[in-house]
């Protein structure tokens, strides 16, 4: 179990004297440090594009979005025509509809429905006077 203890502490060491090496040499924060600024530049590239892009976008929306709010008033003046022609006709069909019940006094009753007629039996009838006239 000694060798196993003096084995661990010994590794122990050596990580130690590893880290107070890096920790000395700041040169690994350099690298760090410009690893970082070149995915950052990289990073700002790509972002530039997209940023670009929906920049472009927003713009062609803002300016179909000023076109159709000046359309809206005249939509809504069309609308409010249309509504009120609507209602006068309206009110004409109703002045209508009340002088026809007191004029007549009860509304118009629905006409009755008409029969159906057999088809096959009209053709029976034509083919039995056709038969008695070719027999004659």
């Amino acid at each position: 179990m000694n060798t196993e203890l003096s084995k661990v502490v010994e590794n122990l060491k050596a990580a130690q004297g590893r880290l107070q090496s890096l920790v000395k040499n700041k040169g690994w924060i350099d690298e760090a440090r410009k690893y970082a600024e070149k995915q950052g530049k990289e990073v700002k590239k790509l972002l530039s594009a997209d940023v670009g892009k929906v920049r472009t976008f927003l713009e062609t929306e803002r300016k179909e979005l000023a076109r159709f709010q000046k359309s809206l008033p005249a939509e809504v003046n069309k609308l409010r025509k249309l509504v009120v022609a609507q209602r006068k006709e309206f009110e004409t069909l109703l002045k209508k509809v009340k002088k026809a019940a007191k004029a007549g006094g009860k509304p118009a009753k629905k006409a009755a429905p008409r029969k159906k007629v057999a088809k096959t039996s009209s053709k029976k009838a034509k083919s039995s006077t056709h038969a008695a006239s070719s027999a004659n």
